[in-house]
Protein backbone atom coordinates (compact mmCIF):
# COMPACT_ATOMS: atom_id res chain seq x y z
CA UNK A 1 0.00 0.00 0.00
CA UNK A 2 2.64 2.65 0.67
CA UNK A 3 3.44 4.89 -2.39
CA UNK A 4 7.01 5.42 -2.05
CA UNK A 5 8.11 8.01 -5.50
CA UNK A 6 12.34 8.89 -5.41
CA UNK A 7 13.18 11.36 -7.85
CA UNK A 8 16.78 12.68 -8.53
CA UNK A 9 18.56 15.71 -10.49
CA UNK A 10 20.18 14.11 -13.63
CA UNK A 11 23.57 15.43 -12.98
CA UNK A 12 23.70 12.68 -10.62
CA UNK A 13 25.28 9.66 -13.07
CA UNK A 14 25.28 5.98 -12.56
CA UNK A 15 22.50 5.71 -10.03
CA UNK A 16 22.09 2.06 -9.44
CA UNK A 17 18.23 2.37 -9.45
CA UNK A 18 17.11 -1.21 -8.08
CA UNK A 19 19.67 -1.22 -5.52
CA UNK A 20 18.35 2.11 -3.91
CA UNK A 21 14.83 1.17 -4.20
CA UNK A 22 15.58 -2.01 -2.44
CA UNK A 23 17.32 -0.46 0.40
CA UNK A 24 14.45 1.85 0.69
CA UNK A 25 12.07 -0.74 1.10
CA UNK A 26 14.35 -2.87 3.13
CA UNK A 27 14.41 0.25 5.65
CA UNK A 28 11.03 0.65 5.71
CA UNK A 29 10.04 -3.08 6.71
CA UNK A 30 12.71 -2.86 9.12
CA UNK A 31 10.64 -0.26 11.26
CA UNK A 32 8.36 -2.72 12.22
CA UNK A 33 5.72 -0.60 10.94
CA UNK A 34 4.81 -1.92 7.49
CA UNK A 35 3.55 -5.27 6.90
CA UNK A 36 4.98 -7.02 3.58
CA UNK A 37 1.96 -7.59 2.55
CA UNK A 38 1.19 -4.00 2.13
CA UNK A 39 2.47 -4.85 -1.41
CA UNK A 40 4.54 -1.18 -1.03
CA UNK A 41 5.23 0.58 -4.72
CA UNK A 42 8.32 2.11 -5.17
CA UNK A 43 9.43 3.73 -8.49
CA UNK A 44 12.20 6.03 -9.20
CA UNK A 45 12.54 8.76 -11.99
CA UNK A 46 15.56 11.41 -13.37
CA UNK A 47 14.57 14.87 -13.70
CA UNK A 48 16.20 16.38 -16.97
CA UNK A 49 14.12 19.82 -16.40
CA UNK A 50 15.10 20.88 -12.33
CA UNK A 51 16.52 24.24 -10.89
CA UNK A 52 18.14 24.41 -7.65
CA UNK A 53 18.03 28.04 -6.19
CA UNK A 54 19.52 30.38 -8.57
CA UNK A 55 20.91 27.70 -11.02
CA UNK A 56 23.99 26.93 -9.69
CA UNK A 57 25.48 24.25 -11.39
CA UNK A 58 27.02 22.91 -8.72
CA UNK A 59 24.44 21.41 -6.80
CA UNK A 60 22.19 18.09 -6.98
CA UNK A 61 19.32 16.09 -5.16
CA UNK A 62 17.98 12.94 -4.39
CA UNK A 63 13.99 13.41 -2.95
CA UNK A 64 12.11 10.89 -1.11
CA UNK A 65 8.55 10.81 -0.69
CA UNK A 66 6.63 8.40 1.00
CA UNK A 67 2.68 8.23 1.09
CA UNK A 68 1.45 6.32 3.82
CA UNK A 69 -1.96 5.75 5.18
CA UNK A 70 -2.96 7.79 8.17
CA UNK A 71 -3.26 6.64 11.40
CA UNK A 72 0.04 6.05 12.83
CA UNK A 73 1.33 8.24 15.91
CA UNK A 74 3.85 11.11 14.93
CA UNK A 75 6.81 8.69 16.59
CA UNK A 76 6.04 6.52 13.80
CA UNK A 77 6.10 8.86 11.32
CA UNK A 78 9.25 10.09 12.63
CA UNK A 79 11.07 6.94 12.81
CA UNK A 80 9.78 6.08 9.43
CA UNK A 81 11.17 9.27 7.71
CA UNK A 82 14.57 8.84 9.97
CA UNK A 83 15.04 5.30 8.87
CA UNK A 84 14.59 6.32 5.39
CA UNK A 85 16.68 9.65 6.07
CA UNK A 86 19.65 7.09 7.22
CA UNK A 87 19.32 4.57 3.95
CA UNK A 88 19.54 7.81 1.54
CA UNK A 89 22.55 8.77 3.52
CA UNK A 90 24.73 5.73 3.65
CA UNK A 91 23.57 4.79 0.11
CA UNK A 92 26.81 5.61 -2.29
CA UNK A 93 25.84 3.55 -5.54
CA UNK A 94 26.10 6.82 -7.69
CA UNK A 95 28.31 9.32 -9.01
CA UNK A 96 28.01 13.04 -8.20
CA UNK A 97 31.36 14.43 -8.20
CA UNK A 98 32.36 18.05 -7.74
CA UNK A 99 28.14 18.24 -7.19
CA UNK A 100 26.64 19.09 -3.34
CA UNK A 101 23.93 16.93 -3.11
CA UNK A 102 20.91 17.69 -1.01
CA UNK A 103 19.22 14.69 0.34
CA UNK A 104 15.40 14.77 1.12
CA UNK A 105 12.71 12.61 2.91
CA UNK A 106 9.17 13.72 2.58
CA UNK A 107 6.40 11.46 4.15
CA UNK A 108 2.95 12.24 3.20
CA UNK A 109 -0.37 10.44 4.45
CA UNK A 110 -2.89 9.64 2.40
CA UNK A 111 -6.69 9.32 4.01
CA UNK A 112 -7.63 6.12 4.59
CA UNK A 113 -11.47 6.96 3.94
CA UNK A 114 -10.86 8.62 0.60
CA UNK A 115 -7.68 5.82 -0.74
CA UNK A 116 -9.24 3.47 -2.76
CA UNK A 117 -7.40 0.16 -4.07
CA UNK A 118 -8.47 -3.19 -5.77
CA UNK A 119 -6.31 -5.75 -7.64
CA UNK A 120 -7.97 -7.31 -10.83
CA UNK A 121 -6.61 -10.14 -12.60
CA UNK A 122 -6.75 -10.52 -15.98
Amino acid sequence: MPQMIVEYSDNIKNLDHQALMLDLNHALFDTGLIDHSFNIKTRIRANQDFLIGFGDNNQAYIHVRLAIMTGRTLEQRKLISDQLFRCLKNFEKYQAIGLEVQLCVELAEMLRDVYGKISVVK
